[in-house]
């Protein structure tokens, strides 16, 4: 029958470590804690490429106090380059205030982290949060203005004007649009200009919108 194979603790296994590097030999260190030359041996290996990184159990990476500091001063340098990225990024943002350093957040949120473009440029996150969320409503406020703008100009017009004609009478308004903008929305309204035929049966057809 095969025995259960003996597990020593973390603390155990540098304790036998230090003691072999005592005045007794390994072996008599190894005999007198009843365990393995070899095994003694594998552990003093360990502890020599280590140090006290040693032994950590299982799914852990196991570095010497230089190789940690390495591994943490790469971390911070990726990490400096990466802010110094979203910074360049963002220089002709900085002085135009901080609606437009969110719009710029908000146009790179698939790019960087929120979090560190907020913490980068200085903005709060919830007032990100805050910003992001007025600015979509108003944004759909926008565009339902619009529409109803486009609607009350094409059925006062009796179906007569065009998106030509519209972009022209929403300058009036306030709204800068080009004619194909116009026709785009009056195809979302289900909008179409109406025109008697010249034939004597006078019915109305259907004309294009522009």
């Amino acid at each position: 029958m095969e025995r259960n194979k003996k597990t020593y603790t973390r603390e155990f296994k540098i304790m036998a470590v230090l003691l072999s590097y005592g005045a007794r030999t390994i072996i008599q260190v190894a005999k007198e804690l009843e365990i393995p030359y070899k095994t003694l041996s594998v552990w003093r290996q360990d502890y020599i490429k280590f140090g006290t990184g040693s032994f950590p159990g299982y799914g852990n990476l196991r570095l010497c106090p230089e190789q940690k500091k390495i591994q943490d001063l790469e971390k911070k340098i990726k990490q400096t380059d990466l802010e110094f990225t979203i910074l360049k990024s963002a220089v002709n943002y900085l002085n135009q205030g901080k609606p437009i350093i969110c719009d710029f957040i908000k146009k790179n949120e698939k790019t960087y982290s929120i979090r560190l473009m907020c913490k980068v440029l200085s903005v709060n996150r919830r007032t990100y949060s805050k910003w992001k969320k007025e600015f979509v409503s108003e944004r759909q406020k926008w565009r339902i203005g619009l529409k109803q703008e486009i609607a009350l100009i094409f059925f006062n017009s009796k179906q007569r004007y065009g998106c030509r004609r519209i972009a022209v009478e929403l300058q009036v308004s306030g709204y800068q649009l080009s004619h194909t903008s116009v026709l785009k929305y009056m195809k979302e309204l289900d909008l179409h200009v109406y025109i008697k035929k010249s034939s004597a049966q006078g019915h109305l057809t259907k004309n294009k919108n522009c």
